[in-house]
């Protein structure tokens, strides 16, 4: 079994990797990355509701309460102080990092994590940049969190919180990329997509992210530590070690962008979605490079344009509003990529499939 499997597995890859020069002639050429950039923001123009959610996350986040982890912070950055140190470069070093963290201390709100992971969740300003601490209705009501125990419970809270909404506002603007691109098969999804239907696609995205999770949980601590000794018996090495792992993660990574359009726009399984990801980025990483160099230099540069405005102003309206534009438009634009993309490959082997079921 094993063998039949990884014999299905590589035979796959490589019908992928090799493509089908027969079908890519007889359909029709995909959108780039400029078309799909453009399809995703005329979707924004012709449905404006679709950025309602990433508004009413901002104004909640901007005039609403503050949840504040400040008191923890201080008892954390006391007792660093008073560990001893190896040398004077690394108490200076550990300094340097206490006024980075002090200067955003008062400023962080525990509420941004409603909006922590790009491509899963609903697209926020304020949760990227903590707002001023003043608003145009005042001071916000600031509730302190005080002990470790509190703060577990509201993560545990509001991640799975900010993931459920996250779902809500990509299955949405999943629909209007069907009805955009493919009417009739768009016509033909919403009627399949009942309750059943939704549910699966929420568990398999839950099932991938909680896969992530535990990969990172398990894996990370085994990494600090690795180059945390390294950096202290050898720091050149142990710098070059650091760069190149990073760079691995990274671009590991990078092969898991289209799992999540995959399940609610492809209604793939998780297997077939990581693979048809895996392959799509060695078939289209110049494309794909592109597109994602693109949408991060027009989201972070708007993103100070959105800023510009103060917190106690209500022109930070404007930034709200654009930034909800903006976002959800480039957000479209990776869908709509993917659907134009993923048509062109070889459909997965049916032997695969029954061999991994």
């Amino acid at each position: 079994m094993p063998r039949r499997f990884i014999f299905h597995l590589l035979a796959f890859v490589v019908k992928y990797l090799l493509m089908n020069t027969r079908t890519q002639k007889e359909t029709a050429n995909p959108l780039g990355v400029i078309g799909s950039l453009t399809a995703g923001f005329e979707m924004v123009g012709q449905h404006l509701g679709l950025i309602v959610l990433p508004m009413l996350l901002d104004l909640f986040l901007w005039l609403g309460p503050r949840l504040s982890i400040a008191p923890l912070v201080r008892q954390f950055i006391g007792w660093l102080r008073l560990q001893p140190m190896p040398d004077p470069a690394m108490t200076r070093q550990l300094e340097q990092w206490i006024r980075l963290v002090e200067q955003g201390n008062d400023r962080f709100n525990l509420l941004s994590l409603f909006s922590k992971f790009p491509l899963l969740d609903v697209p926020s300003l304020l949760a990227q940049h903590a707002p001023d601490l003043v608003t145009p209705l005042g001071e916000p009501r600031v509730f302190l969190v005080t002990s470790v125990l509190p703060l577990l419970v509201w993560i545990a809270v509001l991640i799975p919180t900010g993931l459920v909404l996250g779902f809500v506002y990509l299955n949405s603007l999943t629909r209007r990329v069907y009805d955009m691109r493919s009417p009739d098969e768009g016509k033909e999804a919403e009627q399949d997509a009942g309750t059943g239907s939704i549910l699966t696609k929420f568990i398999k995205v839950f099932m991938f992210i909680a896969g992530l999770t535990v990969l990172m949980v398990i894996f990370m601590p085994l990494w600090s530590l690795v180059v945390g000794i390294i950096l202290v018996i050898a720091p050149p090495i142990g710098f070059f070690v650091w760069s190149l792992s990073i760079g691995i993660f990274g671009y590991l990574a990078l092969h898991l962008l289209f799992v999540i359009p995959g399940v609610l726009l492809g209604n793939r399984g998780l297997f077939q979605a990581t693979l048809e990801s895996f392959v799509l980025i060695q078939t289209r990483l110049p494309s794909i490079v592109g597109l994602i160099v693109l949408v991060m230099v027009i989201y972070e540069g708007l993103g100070f344009v959105w800023l510009l405005p103060p917190g106690d102003s209500w022109t930070m309206l404007i930034g709200i509003l654009g930034n909800g534009c903006i976002a959800t438009g480039l957000t479209a634009a990776m869908f709509v990529f993917y659907q134009e993309q993923v048509g062109q490959l070889p459909k997965l082997d049916r032997s695969l499939a029954k061999t991994w079921e």
